[in-house]
């Protein structure tokens, strides 16, 4: 009788736990349906922006352009976590979950444009991505968006990565060679700029600066952040 209630026990516990494993299963990937819908959303947003020549190209090498991006979003997230994470001190985790859903759309859209064969043409595509990032983050924090100020702002600070970005663009003007190497640069810079961009966005909403306000505070913390993140990727080279 001992040992047929200890049976019992033993099945009820692994019971337990495939039950709590499939939880756990059924919240990643609901988790992960929340960022493919945050992302299909912003995608298709942003491709209405772009001039019809220009998104015809990157929607008719959409499938391959997104598979790179996502090998290269996954390696920089991975890779520059901690960085964030230090940076983000004071941005409590209910508000980064919501604005990383729509930073992370943000950065393999402007991953997917830098792998496009667009040649010299990406860096300034990002700037319609950044904007609506930011436009975007606003809402999450309940603040108006100025579109017509985000332009100047957004035009200012994607020349930030124009110098490394056209290193890119001109290795895929070379034909065939150099398109794919082309490519995995410009996307590695395209979405770093963003997601840079993107984080010092929440930072200085939540600490409550005003962004158009403190231009000169904003730059200055986007130039730090970045710089961070260079100096990262340069020592796991």
């Amino acid at each position: 009788m001992k040992k047929i209630f200890k049976k019992k026990t033993t099945d009820d516990k692994n019971s337990d736990l495939k039950k709590a494993a499939k939880r756990l299963s059924e919240k990643e990937q609901k988790s992960v349906d929340a960022d493919e819908k945050e992302f299909d959303s912003f995608f298709s947003e942003v491709i209405k922006k772009f001039p019809q020549k220009t998104a015809s190209i990157i929607l008719n090498s959409y499938g391959k352009s997104k598979k790179r991006a996502e090998n290269i979003v996954s390696k920089s997230t991975s890779q520059f976590d901690r960085i964030f994470d230090e940076f983000l001190e004071g941005v409590d985790d209910d508000t980064r979950k919501k604005c990383h859903k729509t930073i992370h759309a943000a950065s393999l859209t402007a991953a997917i444009v830098g792998c496009s064969p667009i040649p010299f043409s990406d860096a300034l595509l990002l700037v319609p991505i950044q904007l609506t990032m930011m436009a975007r983050l606003h809402k999450i924090f309940g603040q108006s968006w100025s579109e017509s100020m985000g332009k100047s702002l957004g035009k200012e600070i994607v020349v930030v990565g124009l110098g490394k970005s056209a290193v890119g663009n001109i290795i895929k003007l070379i034909p065939a060679v150099g398109t794919v190497a082309g490519a995995a640069i410009n996307a590695t810079v395209a979405s770093t700029i963003t997601e840079t961009l993107g984080w010092v966005t929440v930072k200085m909403l939540n600490d409550g600066e005003d962004i158009f306000e403190q231009t000169m505070t904003f730059k200055g913390q986007f130039k730090t952040l970045f710089n961070a993140v260079q100096n990262s990727s340069k020592k796991s080279k």
